[in-house]
Formats: structure tokens, sequence, C-alpha cells
């Protein structure tokens, strides 16, 4: 069985069959989304209003493929549906169109850092707790509380400028949508908004 894993690994992606990782890329990100949120009869399409979004992320890069990957923890905090009404850990992938922003090479034992702008796509699947609560002290019959599981699919794209050595910066903008587990269609949110990120990695 190893053997079998090991050749589809192989012929797939070269860099995990042969363990070729170089030290992981650290990204953090904060972003504001028009998130609309739908649950049966207690909220239907009303704006989460969240105060930020933020998505700090461990990635890897993988310059034969122009992408990095990695894994991602998502938190949208201060809503009035609650302190952390979305949080969750999924994973994330970016691919950028003409080569990785920043790259290392290894000559004559001396290291090199390669740094441009440039454009990329990314795309992350979480799976969140979706957890809304609501007090009305007038009206205790229009108070609830619940948290589902939801799958959370986000699309985007951006732009990444090494500002520093080892230190880049970008914005993007981006696409979520997220549903429950059980593809309930009662049970949904979804927004548009944007990412500011800061990029960084150890060598």
């Amino acid at each position: 069985m190893k053997n079998i894993l090991t050749l589809v690994l192989l012929l797939t992606v070269p860099q995990f069959a042969f363990g070729e990782f170089q030290a992981p890329v650290i990204r953090m990100k904060l972003g504001m989304f028009n998130t609309m949120v739908s649950a049966g009869e207690l909220v239907d399409e009303e704006p989460l209003a969240a105060m930020m979004t933020l998505q700090p992320s461990v990635l890897w890069d993988l310059p034969s493929m122009n992408s990095r990957i990695g894994v991602h923890y998502i938190l949208d905090v201060g809503s009035p549906f609650g302190m952390t009404a979305i949080s969750g850990i999924g994973v994330s992938g970016y691919y950028y169109l003409r080569g990785l922003s920043s790259a290392y090479e290894s000559s004559n034992d001396t290291l090199v850092q390669k740094s441009k702008p440039g454009f990329y796509t990314f795309a992350s699947l979480t799976p969140v707790n979706f957890n809304l609560n609501k007090y009305d002290p007038a009206d205790t019959n229009q108070s609830f509380s619940f948290s589902s599981l939801v799958y959370e699919f986000m699309l985007g794209a951006g732009f990444e400028y090494p500002f520093r050595p080892n230190s880049l910066i970008s914005i993007e903008l981006a696409t979520r949508e997220g549903s429950s587990s059980q593809g309930d269609t009662a049970l949904r949110y979804s927004g548009i908004g944007f990412f500011v990120a800061f990029t960084t990695s150890y060598y």
C-alpha cells in the first residue's frame, strides 16, 4: 500500500513523494465581506455584519507548479450574531500566473532570494462552525442560539508585491459561499469582499 501511495504521489506531485518542501510561508490576511446569511425561519437573508475576517495560513511552495498550498484558519469576528459567528480550519491553494512572486535558489552554498510582483488566483475549502446567536430582551420568543457544521468554499484573485526582503504584501478580491453538510439550502451564507495580506517566510 505504501509503494502504491508513493507512486501515485510521484506521478501527481513529485514534491510530496520526495518531501522536497522548503520552509513554510506564513500568510496573514485581514478582510471585510458583505456576507448575507440565511438559517431557516430564524434568519432570512440578513447581513452578518462582521467587523473583520481573519485568515492566517501556513503554506508551502511548489515552484514547479507555480503554486502554494497549505492550511488556514478563518474567523469572522464582531458580528451582531456573536463575536465568532464563523470559524474553522481548512485547506487553501494559490496559483501564480507568472511564477511565484518570491523564490529561493541555492548556489555555491549561497542562498539567493528572487522576488517579483505578480497576479495569482486562489481557492479554499473550510469546514466551519456556523454559530448564530440573538437575544431580544423585549421579546424572548425572537431570541435564538444555534451552531451547525457548514462547508465554505472561497474563490478569488489578487496581486502580490515585494516591498522588503522576505516580505510581500497583496490585495485580494474574493467570493465565499457556505452551505450545510446535508445540502440544506435553508442554512447558508454567501458574500463578496476583499483582503489585505502580508506574507513572509524563514530561511
